[in-house]
């Protein structure tokens, strides 16, 4: 008997499949270093295990599953997974695309670039700049590789409001201008000289404080940690704090409903800010809270 697929509720807008947390760069500004250690060192299960499980998943046109980490090619079966999930999930990639000559040959010679193509109003392969980190023009050499063997692929930075960042940032723009690649911006969330950025119009004080209270949430997202773990938001995954049910267990679904929280006040700033959607329409936010008290 063919087994029935997963379906993904129609509120959902995205699927981030953390493959690692294991990270090539240590950014300071780093959302997903919530406990400040930036090898993040995880179990991780295999490639084998992401297809299966993500393969029961029934197919979305709009959203894709996002391989993403810390640094997703850093997993051993990196390839191996974009080439093994079924046709009808689609596959987008955030990385920092800082990776060593061996892996580059590798990923071109083995990864058809019209797996990584769909209708979208960006690129599916979306590189990271982080100024302190990186070298743009390695960065841009990087993109352009791809991009030349057929890849979609652009850079995208985050707004960091230090004054020598945003001079490299604006240089950026420049350099990938000048090279035909896709340079974008993204605002910076989270605190910097003791002031903090980021629109939480929507939930406030849901971020950044020393206490929390109780509520009542629910996510539009499906949040898969390295580990195969799913979790009702980005602060418990990078806290590795209530798992709601793991991938690989025969009873895994999918659901869109309210859940007890102790944590409003602490919450991830991803989940609560009010940022663009898919389709780069500002105003949305993942998250639906009620009851804070």
């Amino acid at each position: 008997m063919k087994e029935s697929l997963i379906k993904i509720p129609e509120e959902y807008t995205y699927i981030a499949a953390f493959l690692t947390l294991r990270c090539n760069l240590s950014c300071e500004f780093c959302l997903n270093a919530f406990d400040g250690d930036f090898s993040r060192k995880r179990e991780e299960i295999s490639g084998e295990e992401w297809v299966k499980a993500l393969n029961k998943l029934e197919p979305k046109k709009d959203i894709p599953i996002t391989l993403s980490g810390g640094e997703p090619a850093l997993h051993q079966d990196f390839i191996y997974i974009i080439n093994n999930l079924k046709k009808e999930l689609n596959i987008d990639i955030l990385t920092n695309l800082y990776w060593d000559e061996k892996r580059f040959d590798k990923f071109i010679k083995n990864v058809d670039p019209n797996r990584l193509k769909r209708d979208s109003p960006y690129a599916s392969i979306r590189a990271s700049y982080h100024p302190s980190q990186m070298d743009i023009f390695k960065l841009v050499k990087n993109a352009k590789r791809l991009q030349d063997a057929g890849f979609s692929v652009g850079i995208w930075s985050v707004l960091y409001p230090s004054p020598e960042q945003l001079g490299k940032i604006n240089e950026a723009q420049f350099v990938c201008k000048n090279e035909g690649i896709d340079f974008r911006l993204k605002e910076f969330v989270g605190i910097y000289k003791n002031e903090e950025y980021g629109n939480f119009s929507k939930y406030k004080n849901s971020a950044f404080q020393e206490s929390s209270k109780d509520c009542l949430c629910r996510i539009k997202e499906l949040i898969i940690g390295p580990n195969g773990s799913v979790y009702k938001c980005h602060r418990d995954l990078y806290a590795k704090e209530n798992e709601l049910i793991k991938i690989k267990d025969k009873n895994f679904n999918v659901e869109y409903k309210f859940r007890e929280c102790n944590q409003y006040g602490q919450c991830h700033p991803c989940d609560v800010k009010v940022k663009t959607n898919s389709k780069q329409n500002l105003g949305y936010c993942s998250v639906e809270i009620n009851d804070i008290n």
